[in-house]
């Protein structure tokens, strides 16, 4: 069932039971008392009726975990009324009738002004909420106490089970800094020194093994990227290139016979000893000769068969000497190449800039930039900029616009060569004012919205005006209160609750 179907039958059915059991509300007698605290962990919201000496008032006691908004659904309850003079009772509540919702039965020992006290203790847990000095009297209706909240004329409903069971929270409005901004659109791009061409070291055949990396795949700093078979530029077939290999190898052989033969005249004492170190000289010479014919014959086998024996010196390794994607590949395996061509072309991606376009009748900004923030659109996410790097003085033709580009990390890849975002400029310095969660705001035909929780289970609407906004908070400059406490999930659910023409049922089982 679509979850929105589900929020709407809920609000309507208001969480009714079959058959409930009757609310200290619907029994007979006086108005009961009904408070609302906060804590840090907790949210007590407490319903009794008016404490009278000997007889037993039954506190319904909902306790909400305030990092979770879900009730508590397991630890210890209790109420003490602690008398002036030092006289305390305890009260321990009964096992919760149904998660968040623990029933104390309270018999006050006498009349009197005790503090009320609920004490709470869960895994994680351990709170306590201070209601203050309660009357205890025949007739505490005009005795004062903790102030009972109003009920619906002029508020909203929406009930604790409500609250539990959908995408539901509140904090508290405080003030936070926030800045006046322009939001533009902008376009990710390669930083300054950040493009590398990679060109070709030598005239040959670009060799089909390794691969060229293939556009948009990240390359690492010295990386091999391809390799090249030099031009052939020695004989021009195999015979002759293996005729030299064999014409070296018969040179060599006849030089280490002329040093052998050198070496014995020596021993005997017919030549002298330059004699032999001629011969030495003559056969590393021959050797060297054959080394090089030799490195000739792979090359050109290596260039026949177009292939790339990677054991060999016969090919040039082409590298990329920056990290980065590759964002242009101007050849293919196998091509013919010039030295000096453009093989491929690498983008660094950490750092990037980030230009935003300014439309041209809001140029003035460009002289009040304090800062920049880059949204991603459809996720929320923001990315903090490192630095202003310019503020264009050059109005695009075509588009109207300024360009100001801001200099971004990029360590964790959330940005892309190329790829479009928001760009939130800063037009003033912080200021301190009330600010809400953007989710706390609701449109209503070009107004906006936002719901005060006055009690546990009741709101207020408040038409608000907002002003200029950071990530995702903005300042409420009209209509909200430092200290209030506003719905920041659920706001359209409460909304929805505000439009029943039908008061809910309570459904609390005390």
């Amino acid at each position: 069932m679509n979850s929105r179907v589900f929020a709407v039958m809920l609000l309507a059915l208001g969480c009714t039971d079959p058959q409930p059991e009757p609310t200290v509300a619907e029994e007979e007698g006086p108005e009961p008392v009904v408070v609302t605290l906060w804590s840090d962990q907790t949210e007590l919201f407490v319903e009794f009726p008016p404490l009278r000496p000997g007889e037993t008032s039954r506190f319904a006691v909902h306790l909400t975990d305030l990092k979770s908004f879900e009730p508590l659904r397991e630890g210890s309850v209790d109420v003490r009324l602690d008398y002036p003079g030092g006289e305390s009772r305890r009260f321990v509540a009964d096992p919760p009738s149904r998660p968040g919702i623990f029933g104390v039965d309270v018999v006050p020992p006498r009349s009197g002004n005790p503090s009320v006290i609920v004490s709470v203790r869960s895994p994680g847990i351990e709170d306590s909420h201070s209601l203050g000095p309660t009357p205890v009297g025949e007739d505490p209706s005009g005795a004062g106490g903790p102030s009972a909240e109003g009920g619906l004329a002029g508020g909203i409903s929406f009930l604790k089970e409500q609250q539990w069971t959908l995408d539901f929270a509140t904090e508290v409005a405080r003030p936070v800094p926030i800045r006046e901004s322009l939001l533009v659109p902008a376009t990710v791009e390669v930083r300054s020194g950040g493009m590398l061409a990679v060109t070709a070291p030598v005239t040959g055949r670009l060799l089909p093994t390794p691969h060229l990396p293939v556009l948009g795949e990240l390359v690492k700093d010295e990386q091999e990227l391809g390799a090249i078979v030099p031009s052939w530029a020695g004989p021009p077939d195999l015979v002759a290139v293996r005729l030299a290999v064999d014409q070296s190898k018969l040179a060599l052989e006849t030089a280490r016979r002329e040093r052998r033969r050198a070496e014995r005249l020596l021993a005997a004492g017919a030549v002298p000893e330059r004699r032999v170190q001629d011969a030495l000289a003559r056969e590393a010479l021959v050797s060297a000769q054959l080394d090089a014919e030799k490195m000739q014959l792979e090359r050109y086998e290596v260039s026949r068969r177009d292939s790339h024996d990677l054991g060999s010196d016969a090919a040039f390794t082409v590298r990329s000497h920056l990290a980065g994607v590759v964002t242009s590949v101007l050849v293919k395996d196998g091509a013919h190449v010039r030295e000096g061509d453009v093989l491929l072309e690498v983008a660094a991606t950490d750092p990037v800039h980030v230009s935003g376009a300014i439309p041209e009748s809001r140029s003035a900004a460009l002289r009040r930039l304090a800062g920049a923030e880059i949204q991603l659109p459809g996720s929320g996410d923001l990315i903090q900029v490192r630095q202003l790097v310019t503020a264009g003085r050059l109005v695009n033709p075509a588009t109207r616009t300024l360009k100001a580009t801001y200099l971004a990390d990029n360590r964790d890849g959330r940005l892309a060569i190329g790829q479009a975002v928001l760009l939130r400029l800063f037009t003033s310095e912080p200021v301190e004012a009330p600010g809400v969660p953007v989710t706390a705001v609701v449109g209503d035909g070009g107004q906006s919205l936002a719901y005060v929780q006055t009690g546990g289970e009741s709101f207020e609407e408040r038409r608000i005006v907002l002003g200029g906004r950071t990530g995702q908070r903005v300042h409420v400059t009209a209509g909200l209160k430092e200290g209030e406490r506003i719905v920041t999930r659920g706001a359209y659910l409460v909304r929805l609750a505000s439009m029943s023409t039908e008061v809910p049922a309570h459904g609390h089982v005390h």
